[in-house]
């Protein structure tokens, strides 16, 4: 069996197993916010005077600690809700909505980020309900924070896309760089022909010319 199919099936067991702790709490749905790549900006409102406080959990389906997390996360934002907190649970999958880990530099699971006020605050501390609560209510204010990345800008999604495809062609010729070199060639020596051959068709027509005029004093001398 690959490991590719290994890492889906933990995928499927653990969102189910997220999914059945629901169930059993007596949850008609989930009190955490799913956010990803589509939905990110929207929910969190981040960069805008609306910004909405959202602790948000980036996790990893095969990692362990996340999976120990979960029904502590799911415990801590109904408590909130409960309580009429006005500050949002959410969790991320970075594994699939990797844009998004990115710009947090999400670099280990879980990794717990609370957003408020243009800020970002890294929780480092225990993972029981009530210490996650407390940081949310206020504990965030011991400990230094950082600005909050803004949603990209087209330009900057557009230079990531340029990136990302400068990146896979440089990963194409490297792992096979014989085959890529022959169609480059190819491309190149095809692109050389469709121009000849539109230079050809598009070209003008040169006008027939017109036959010498005859001097007339020179036709009475004939």
């Amino acid at each position: 069996m690959t490991c590719a199919v290994c890492a889906a099936r933990r995928t499927s067991l653990f969102s189910r197993g997220r999914l059945l702790f629901c169930l059993l709490v007596g949850a008609s749905a989930s009190a955490v916010v799913e956010l990803t790549e589509a939905n990110f900006d929207a929910e969190t409102k981040i960069g805008t005077d609306e910004a909405r406080p959202t602790f948000v959990e980036f996790f990893a389906p095969w990692c362990g600690h996340c999976k120990k997390l979960a029904p502590a996360w799911e415990e801590l934002a109904a408590t909130l809700q409960n309580e009429g907190e006005p500050t949002a649970i959410a969790s991320v999958d970075a594994t699939i909505h990797k844009d998004v880990a990115a710009r947090f530099g999400i670099r280990g699971f879980p990794s717990l980020i609370l957003l408020r006020d243009g800020q970002m605050y890294k929780y480092k501390g225990s993972r029981a309900v009530e210490d996650l609560a407390k940081f949310v209510k206020g504990g965030y204010k011991e400990g230094p924070g950082e600005a909050a990345p803004t949603p990209p800008t087209q330009l900057a999604q557009v230079k990531v896309a340029f990136s990302e495809l400068f990146s896979a062609l440089v990963t194409l010729f490297k792992a096979h760089f014989a085959a890529a070199l022959v169609l480059t060639a190819i491309a190149f020596f095809s692109g050389l022909t469709v121009g000849f051959a539109a230079g050809l068709v598009l070209a003008p027509t040169p006008a027939p010319r017109a036959p010498p005029a005859v001097d007339a004093d020179a036709k009475k001398e004939q």
